[in-house]
């Protein structure tokens, strides 16, 4: 069922890869986006690569951007904008798509109604260009007890968002993993950006909540 289907990524740098990211011959916007992981990090041991292999998928687009937030709509870097390009310029179109957005608005204190609407606008986006396709969007991780109530907060925005735009969109609930507090840092490069341990944990994740969508 989901053998061969295509994936499109709507992402900040967790979701980056020098060469998959800013892949401008799958579509030339994404010339310009700066990525974090690039050699010697393996490409196959991003949490995305490994849900393709996992599940037989194929990459259409990965339009993630190095530091973009998701709000701010006169921002070229920004998610709510780039969400308008998922699909490749010769017209292939996902049939997945993963939003996993929100941790620099939360990092740089962006208003919670603000991030509620770009990120719901950016959904009604998706759904516009691409309404057959399954959207999977990834919460924030509870990373830090000093912000924890306010990535509660972003969260509650991310579920009210993809709550109001149909029932092709769903949660990939990060926040409630094994990922999380002292654990999460543990599994990171430099205490934000996952490692290879970590990257497998939010695969595991998000290809459950894939896999239960599709009751695959």
């Amino acid at each position: 069922m989901l053998k061969n289907k295509m994936l499109s990524i709507l992402g900040d740098s967790v979701s980056t890869y020098e060469g998959a990211s800013n892949n401008a011959s799958a579509n030339k916007t994404t010339y310009h986006n700066p990525y974090f992981y690039c050699d010697p990090f393996p490409l196959e041991k991003t949490y995305w690569k490994r849900l393709i292999d996992n599940l037989g998928l194929t990459l259409c687009v990965n339009n993630s951007w190095s530091g973009g937030n998701l709000s701010g709509r006169d921002m070229e870097s920004s998610g709510v904008n780039r969400a308008q390009n998922l699909s490749r310029d010769d017209g292939t179109s996902p049939d997945i798509i993963i939003v996993f957005m929100g941790l620099n608005d939360l990092g740089r204190n962006v208003d919670a109604s603000l991030f509620f609407s770009d990120y719901e606008k950016a959904l009604l986006t998706i759904k516009e260009k691409h309404p057959s396709a399954k959207v999977c969007c990834v919460n924030l991780p509870d990373r830090d007890i000093s912000f924890k109530k306010r990535t509660l907060l972003f969260n509650e925005q991310i579920e009210k968002a993809t709550k109001s735009v149909g029932e092709n969109f769903f949660i990939a609930d990060l926040f409630n993993s094994r990922l999380n507090n002292d654990f999460y840092y543990m599994n990171t490069v430099d205490g934000l950006h996952p490692d290879e341990d970590g990257m497998k944990i939010i695969a595991e994740i998000v290809e459950d909540a894939i896999k239960t969508h599709y009751n695959a």
